[in-house]
């Protein structure tokens, strides 16, 4: 099933981590709508924007997957508003400042570790905070500053 014209629902809950553990990751109908928006409100237009495909490295997870990983229970990935994503040949600082630039509507862009950027939208009709951060690991913690770094 395509979500967009370029994202499909596979991409969106392939996880090797739910594989090898055979933890169930599939979405209902609610989290399948939020997948739909973060496609056409955000991926499409940014895939637009930088001209290049985009690879999703964590769409949509299950609150068992989301568990699984240490992920946290409030996560906007349980309910399809979040993909973590990369764009080959580009630094992923660039992603998320592409994200914050073209103004799309956005809960979260956050520059996680220097090695991904995750992205997230809003719930059905709360306007788009525009969130950014940026997650380092600090003494075997993670912790998030303010802004795009």
């Amino acid at each position: 099933m395509m979500l967009s014209d370029n994202f499909s629902l596979a991409e969106m809950i392939a996880s090797n981590t739910a594989l090898r553990l055979g933890v169930a990751n599939v979405p209902g109908a609610a989290e399948i709508d939020n997948l739909h928006r973060l496609c056409a409100q955000v991926l499409e237009p940014l895939r637009a924007a930088l001209g290049r495909p985009i690879e999703i490295t964590s769409g949509y997870r299950s609150p068992p997957l989301n568990a699984a990983i240490g992920g946290s229970p409030r996560s906007d990935h349980c309910y399809g508003r979040a993909a973590d994503i990369k764009v080959a040949s580009m630094p992923a600082r660039d992603v998320c400042e592409a994200i914050e630039s073209l103004g799309l509507p956005y809960r979260q862009v956050i520059h996680e570790f220097g090695a991904w950027c995750h992205v997230s939208i809003p719930p059905e009709g709360e306007a788009p905070r525009r969130e950014s951060l940026t997650a380092i690991k600090a003494a075997g913690r993670t912790r998030y500053e303010r802004g795009i770094r």
